[in-house]
């Protein structure tokens, strides 16, 4: 089951910047390694499609917004919105925790 998500380039921006940098600590428990494999894939997914955006002549003044589109398999969904949980708890800007806080309820609702 895919779960097809649709942002702005900017709220992918600021989701991209809130993705750990490896390298990690290592890890013991299995759960946690699961999570980390599975976002590792997101996170190559969704800087991939941030670098496409970036590259697109953008206009400071262009009033048409873009809008991103992209799927993500429903296992990749529920640990990007766990992900997410845990990344709302560090300190961010009041923009950026408003993105978090909306992606994560899109997916709660594609996930329901």
């Amino acid at each position: 089951m895919k779960v097809n998500l649709k942002i702005t380039a900017q709220q992918l921006n600021a989701l991209v910047w809130h993705f750990p940098k490896p390298p990690y600590t290592p890890e013991r428990d299995r759960e946690i390694r699961v999570a980390r494999s599975v976002l590792d894939k997101v996170t190559l997914k969704l800087e991939k499609k941030h670098l496409e955006t970036s590259r697109q002549k953008s206009d400071l003044f262009s009033k048409k917004v873009k809008m991103v589109s992209f799927s993500l398999e429903y296992y990749e969904a529920h640990y990007l919105e766990k992900f997410i949980m845990v990344a709302e708890t560090f300190p961010m800007s009041v923009y950026d925790r408003n993105v978090l806080n909306s992606i994560k309820s899109h997916l709660n609702q594609k996930l329901s």
